[in-house]
């Protein structure tokens, strides 16, 4: 039975029984109190949407991905190139894992990573994590010993728990959808391995020869990929900005499945020549999108708030089950943080209270910056800095003054790449004339002198303590050149 859901961006969404009774999980449900990009409603009143609604989307455009692929595939190398229970059992493998890879995202989404990574341990470590969550321990893939222990002893993040929350879903039996859970790890990360049902229908082609797992879970997460499809869309219509929208009915038509020059008994995720610009539209769609929202100055600070808030916070932690945190939401956390009376941070959330941003060091500046901060910083990340803590070189920067004068600074550096990580990190390969080329060679935009990423830091204080902020920067040495504001105003 099929079931339809009207979506502002898609306009109606199908779903199968199955979908739609994994939707209707409360663990799912889950994702309608957690907004899909946290607090840019601050400055965008529109941005309200949720993960909820980015989920349905980034499955269905998953669907849409997978059919123009599958009957590109078997027209041009034969329909013994994709067996009817290959092709049925791998859409609606890819379907759940697009459904399900947000799954374990928490309040404010990324946001709440930053406390972590900040110093603040509120996510367990994975080892913790996998010891004491439901991640069946066959599912994990064996690791060399070193690189096994270093991934280890990392915190663990929305990433894992979204193959938590999955485990919890499954059934019984191990499957979920109709599907092996396992399979839909596997997807979603390189470190479950798929069950012995897919690695038995995993190869692909006339004769048999190409392994797909790489291909599908590129659809899922890659440099071309259907979360991606789906959240610069929405967030583009939901904040009432142009920048995320891009030539999707080009991009679609013309992906394609293609033996892997570098690893030949692999396919991979291939566009024709003809989209190349549709493609290069995308980056650009992502990284202005990053630019000018995700990036924004009053965005960054209020992540910052709430970093401080959490790093208040007596007693607050993710539990490796995950039993408390699947029931969290946005508002729940807000509730919990302006209940911590002896903190002032979580008026400043209820109240859209920014902290002040004083400037934006600009690529060419932030050698200097980082020379001049060095000194002053207590701690790595962006948590609390509190200057006075290193004395010394407080009071031989800032020429003997009391501590007491040394204002609380804080700054975010922020980081938008044109392409998913460094310029030729992650290359994607174009079809011309039969023949695989890399994207970076035909691209006229990566070939140019276009900066492959943009680099900015924003530099925020109290609000009541801008005055002093900007003479104390400059009495203590910090360049003129890098204050984006005439030095009249800081005098």
């Amino acid at each position: 039975m099929q079931h339809l859901v009207r979506d502002p961006v898609h306009h109606t969404i199908a779903l199968s029984s199955e979908e739609r009774a994994l939707i209707d999980n409360p663990l799912f449900q889950r994702l309608r109190r957690i907004k899909q990009t946290a607090f840019l409603n601050y400055v965008f009143p529109g941005a309200t949407h949720d993960r909820f609604s980015h989920s349905l989307g980034a499955m269905h455009m998953s669907g849409i991905v997978f059919d123009a692929m599958a009957d590109e595939f078997v027209a041009t190398f034969g329909a013994r190139a994709l067996q009817p229970t290959q092709r049925d059992y791998f859409r609606r493998l890819v379907r759940l894992t697009a459904l399900l890879h947000d799954v374990g995202h928490g309040p404010f989404s990324h946001s709440i990573e930053g406390v972590t990574n900040a110093g603040r341990p509120i996510h367990p470590l994975r080892s913790t994590w996998i010891d004491e969550g439901d991640v069946p321990h066959h599912w994990i893939e064996a690791k060399g010993p070193a690189t096994k222990m270093a991934w280890l002893d990392r915190p663990a993040c929305h990433e894992e728990f979204s193959i938590d929350v999955l485990a919890k879903m499954m059934g019984t039996d191990g499957r979920i959808g109709g599907l092996y859970a396992q399979d839909v790890a596997a997807l979603m990360t390189d470190w479950v391995t798929p069950s012995d049902e897919f690695r038995s229908i995993d190869k692909v082609g006339p004769s048999g020869k190409w392994s797909i797992r790489s291909a599908l879970k590129s659809l899922v997460s890659g440099e071309l990929d259907c979360d991606r499809m789906d959240y610069l869309l929405r967030d583009s219509l939901y904040t009432g900005v142009p920048y995320g929208q891009y030539d999707k009915d080009m991009l679609v038509q013309n992906m394609i499945w293609r033996p892997d020059p570098a690893a030949p008994g692999h396919l991979l995720v291939c566009l024709r020549r003809k989209a190349l610009h549709a493609l290069e539209d995308f980056l650009m769609a992502r990284y202005h999108m990053f630019l000018q929202l995700y990036s924004h100055k009053t965005v960054v600070g209020f992540d910052i708030v709430l970093e401080n808030a959490l790093a208040e916070l007596p007693d607050f932690s993710i539990h490796p089950s995950l039993n408390d945190y699947t029931s969290w939401s946005d508002d729940w956390l807000l509730r919990k943080i302006q209940e911590n009376r002896a903190s002032r941070w979580g008026t400043q959330l209820r109240d859209r209270n920014p902290l002040k941003h004083l400037f934006t060091i600009r690529p060419e500046d932030q050698k200097a910056f980082d020379k001049f901060i060095r000194p002053f910083e207590s701690a790595l990340g962006t948590t609390a800095w509190f200057p006075s803590l290193k004395s010394r070189a407080s009071q031989r920067v800032s020429k003997n003054k009391k501590d007491g004068d040394v204002p609380k600074l804080w700054w975010r550096r922020c980081v938008s790449f044109l392409t998913k990580g460094a310029r030729g990190t992650f290359p994607v390969l174009i079809e011309d004339r039969r023949r695989l080329t890399s994207f970076e060679s035909l691209s006229q935009l990566l070939r140019s002198d276009h900066v492959r990423s943009s680099e900015m830091t924003h530099v925020y204080c109290l609000r009541e303590e801008e005055r002093k902020v900007l003479p104390w920067l400059l009495s203590s040495g910090v360049p003129e050149s890098i204050l984006d504001k005439p030095t009249s105003l800081v005098h």
